[in-house]
């Protein structure tokens, strides 16, 4: 679908990509990446940004299609349209992080210049950095079959371990992955799928197996039961923490943040987020919601002094061509003809 404005005009796909195998979090199992991608043209000149409108529900995606198509077809409303006017015209969903990295790369390629020169300060952080090393994640499942995923993990600093069952075997799970992983430091993400009661049962075996962080333990909206972490762990704010809006919310309750394009509307107010983050004493990892290369491929400027990078590739069956450079668990800077 297309549709005409004056001098550019914006193309929406909406697509399924299949994993290569089920992923399982607390709250669902999937199987595909639902993704919604904006190609923006103007004369002589493209540029592409890619978001998850929904993690699974087709008709909300069709519904984002029809809305984004539907503001575009407003007289010079897309010409009009760029990065340091996008956060006041459009409210902070995954459609504007499509459009977002999508102006980003249509500035790129029209300057000839990489995506991270357009910003001196970004510039200065993530210039001259080169790759930065991702974590490696282990799904929800039986203990056993958790512990024998880890063997396939990329050896890294960190590994991320997905809990939340239903079944009150959380504890098994992460005794299984702690002595695969040989008791070396773990990120536990809960996915919103603990009660405070599971949280206090939990606590003491996490710090005793050496997790140093919790990723959003308990729902959102229950922030204020969190107690104090023990030590040196750390909690994370995932669903909590959304844009810079959200931090008077989980500032008090939280040590860290984890900035995702879908849920701050873009590269532009993930970025702002996590000048603001700093500001606050707290720190801060880069996470994604799935999705191919494309969606991955601005995370490299978010990348650069995070606490950890959650991102990757090979989890498709099939990927954008050229793909994300991603060798040994390293996340290079993306070509030129993927983003930016």
């Amino acid at each position: 679908m297309a549709l005409e404005a004056v001098s550019r005009r914006l193309e929406v796909t909406l697509e399924r990509w299949p994993l290569r195998e089920p992923f399982a979090i607390s709250r669902h199992v999937f199987i595909d990446s639902l993704v919604l991608t904006v190609h923006l043209h103007e004369p002589g000149c493209s540029g592409r940004g890619e978001c998850e409108p929904h993690e699974f529900d087709q008709a909300v995606g069709l519904e984002a299609q029809a809305e984004l198509l539907r503001l575009a077809s407003r007289p010079r409303w897309l010409d009009g349209l760029d990065r340091s006017n996008i956060l006041e015209r459009l409210p902070c969903t995954p459609l504007r992080n499509a459009l977002d990295c999508a102006l980003w790369d249509l500035d790129a390629k029209r300057s000839g210049r990489r995506a991270w020169s357009l910003e001196p300060a970004l510039a200065d952080r993530v210039g001259p950095a080169g790759p930065v090393q991702c974590i490696p994640t282990v799904a929800l499942d039986d203990p056993q079959a958790m512990a024998a995923a880890v063997a396939r993990c990329t050896d890294a600093p960190l590994l991320k371990v997905k809990l939340g069952g239903a079944d009150g075997r959380d504890g098994e799970r992460l005794e299984a992955v702690s002595a695969a992983w040989r008791a070396r430091p773990l990120l536990v993400d809960v996915n919103a799928g603990w009660t405070s009661t599971d949280l206090q049962r939990w606590l003491p075996l996490a710090q005793r197996l050496n997790v140093v962080v919790i990723e959003q333990p308990l729902p959102p909206g229950a922030d204020g039961e969190l107690p104090r972490p023990p030590g040196d762990l750390r909690f994370c704010a995932d669903e909590s923490c959304t844009d810079r809006g959200s931090l008077p919310r989980v500032a008090p309750h939280y040590q860290m943040v984890n900035v995702k394009l879908d849920k701050t509307g873009g590269l532009t107010e993930a970025l702002a987020l996590i000048d603001e983050a700093r500001r606050q004493g707290l720190a801060w990892m880069v996470g994604s919601n799935g999705g191919t290369s494309l969606a991955m491929a601005p995370l490299y400027l978010l990348a650069h002094g995070a606490a950890c990078v959650d991102a990757g590739a090979g989890h498709l069956v099939a990927d954008r061509d050229p793909p994300l450079d991603v060798r040994q668990g390293w996340l290079h800077a993306p070509s030129p003809a993927l983003w930016g």
